[in-house]
């Protein structure tokens, strides 16, 4: 019984010198910043990392501009993609038929809520 008091007195006092120490404040700053300010990345930089891996832009549909975050939809079973989009709050919609290619549709969802789609294409 004695060990185990010892145990959590021990550790009782660990996490109070941790809880005291600059650098648990240093760190807890830090982390919070880099998530409340982190770095979005840039359509172009998506669109140029699937090109590296053999994709083509068969077409973009919506306007460009700053991106808030990005999703993506592919699938190599699908008999057809389908594209959406949002222009001045209205959503649109394009189906893409996967016989010859295998489509990837990269969705960018903007900070005036508008989102834009690049629509790429592989030979299957």
């Amino acid at each position: 019984m004695q060990i185990f008091g010892k145990f959590f007195h021990l550790r009782n006092q660990i996490d109070k010198m941790f809880l005291r120490s600059s650098t648990w404040l240093t760190i807890s700053f830090f982390l919070a910043l880099t998530t409340q300010f982190g770095c979005s990345v840039s359509a172009n930089d998506v669109v140029e990392e699937w090109k590296l891996r053999g994709w083509v832009v068969e077409k973009i549909h919506g306007k460009q501009g700053p991106v808030k975050r990005h999703g993506q939809l592919i699938s190599k079973s699908a008999k057809a993609v389908e594209a959406s989009w949002i222009e001045k709050g209205n959503r649109k919609t394009k189906i893409y038929q996967q016989v010859n290619y295998h489509y990837l549709v990269l969705r960018f969802f903007k900070k005036d809520k508008d989102e834009f789609v690049v629509v790429m294409k592989k030979r299957k």
